[in-house]
């Protein structure tokens, strides 16, 4: 996989929290889809409680993406290395990640399918 989770960094501050995601190789950050799920005898389990999925976007090897848990506008800063920040927005009400039962997933999923309910 091209992105690995890092750290949530300011557990617990509905303000900082937010997760740390650093860029191993180039690639499209929308193959990535984030899930918030629950812990069973302290490994992910299946029950997703809130998913985020990334926009279309070419990220560099080296980049950082920033995912804070609040509302925000998704934006970009280069770093004092040279490395591109790029900023991401959950826009939950509420700190995610203070509860020690909760877990995160990051999904590669560049292959997808979709459909309205209705329609199927």
């Amino acid at each position: 996989m091209n992105l690995k989770l890092r750290n949530v960094a300011d557990k617990g501050d509905p303000k900082k929290e937010r997760l740390i995601i650093r860029v191993l190789n180039d690639t499209d950050l929308g193959e990535y889809i984030l899930l918030r799920t629950g812990l069973t005898d302290g490994d992910v389990n299946i029950g997703v409680e809130s998913a985020f999925w990334f926009p279309d976007k070419a990220i560099q090897a080296g980049d950082l993406v920033v995912v804070y848990s609040r509302a925000g506008n998704t934006q970009e800063k280069k770093s004092d290395a040279g490395r591109t920040v790029h900023f991401f927005y959950w826009d939950q009400p509420n700190s995610i990640w203070k509860n020690r039962e909760t877990g995160v997933v990051l999904a590669h999923a560049p292959i997808w399918e979709a459909a309205r309910a209705e329609d199927l």
